[in-house]
């Protein structure tokens, strides 16, 4: 009764915040709102937890207008409590979350049903970002290690980079800090309110290596990371709307991964992160375009090493069969219909 309380809670939170960031959204506007005002299309809302390079193709989809091509009008919005995320998919509020497995295995541990429906990333890549005297594993005994949520994706990097070392948070007395996302790790390691973090980008790792920081050692899980994430029922009512999402989003990674729009990708990821540096994009830019899959099918393998881990914190996700949070028939269409084959050809270099 408590989790479903918790629950509940969360989806009030994020309808509050929902209304004072659409209401924010509808003050600023924008030209494309005020062209769309006289032939509306159908809006839909796309929530994504943490602002990474990752993130690249919904934000060149947005701003190349790769949505209205597909007759859409879309609203992005950061959420960066996946609870809060989870809460708003559940009751309708977002139709996608441009978001992963840790979503979708969540609302299954409260009774919800999301499916994974795309995996852009299905291996992922963490860097354990150290304090300067921290030199080898060992040195991790008894210090502080930060992450973004208990349970979240960068939790389960933390974790998996403890596995690797060979290192336990009880045994080797290391104690986890929920501080926040990977914009504000960093600054947390500079005033010393952690002594680790784990980070998922290379964005943010320049700057910190030039003050005495060094990543201690790199991990790449199988894990399903960032992808399209819906409700089953948004999957069966608008299976049509959902279709069209994921071709904008699916044009948006085929875009950031053509070398010929490399500039033109490292603008945006310089304008939505707010950097100033060039080169600190491109290191986060080289990281995703490696990372990306051509052919995003959702990632059974990545899933299956996520429920292991959050199993840990929620011991009903032990006995759920992964599989059925999964649909790949919307990946599967698109790419026979040739759809893929198509966009191949047309960002070629």
């Amino acid at each position: 009764m408590a989790r479903f309380f918790t629950f509940a809670n969360c989806c009030l939170a994020f309808r509050f915040c929902m209304a004072v960031a659409l209401t924010a959204g509808a003050v600023l506007g924008n030209p494309r709102a005020v062209q769309a005002a006289s032939a509306p299309l159908p809006r839909v809302l796309i929530a994504y937890p943490s602002p990474t390079p990752r993130v690249a193709p919904l934000w060149i989809a947005q701003d190349l207008d790769f949505f209205g091509k597909y007759g859409l009008t879309a609203q992005l919005v950061l959420v960066r409590n996946n609870q809060m995320l989870t809460a708003g998919l559940a009751a309708g509020d977002i139709d996608v979350g441009y978001t992963g497995g840790t979503t979708v295995l969540g609302a299954a541990a409260v009774g919800v049903e999301l499916k994974l429906v795309a995996s852009f990333v299905s291996r992922g890549r963490g860097y354990l970002v150290v304090r300067p005297e921290i030199r080898k594993p060992p040195d991790l005994i008894g210090k502080r290690l930060g992450t973004q949520s208990i349970g979240g994706t960068l939790w389960m990097y933390a974790m998996l980079t403890l596995e690797q070392l060979g290192l336990e948070m009880t045994r080797d007395q290391i104690r986890l800090l929920v501080i926040g996302d990977q914009t504000i790790l960093g600054p947390a390691l500079e005033s010393h309110v952690i002594d680790a973090a784990v980070l998922t980008s290379r964005t943010y790792i320049p700057s910190l290596k030039q003050k005495g920081f060094s990543v201690l050692t790199e991990v790449t899980p199988p894990m399903a990371a960032t992808g399209i994430v819906a409700r089953k029922t948004t999957l069966e009512k608008n299976a049509v709307t959902l279709e069209n999402i994921m071709k904008a989003l699916i044009e948006g990674e085929y875009y950031v991964m053509a070398p010929g729009n490399k500039s033109r990708v490292i603008k945006t990821i310089m304008t939505r992160l707010k950097l100033s540096d060039p080169s600190l994009a491109e290191e986060g830019y080289a990281d995703a375009v490696r990372d990306f899959e051509p052919k995003p099918y959702p990632s059974i393998e990545g899933l299956k090493n996520m429920q292991r881990l959050l199993a840990l914190q929620n011991s009903r996700l032990a006995d759920i069969n992964v599989a059925n949070l999964m649909d790949i028939s919307f990946i599967r269409k698109l790419e026979e219909s040739g759809f893929m084959a198509q966009l191949q050809a047309r960002y070629r270099e």
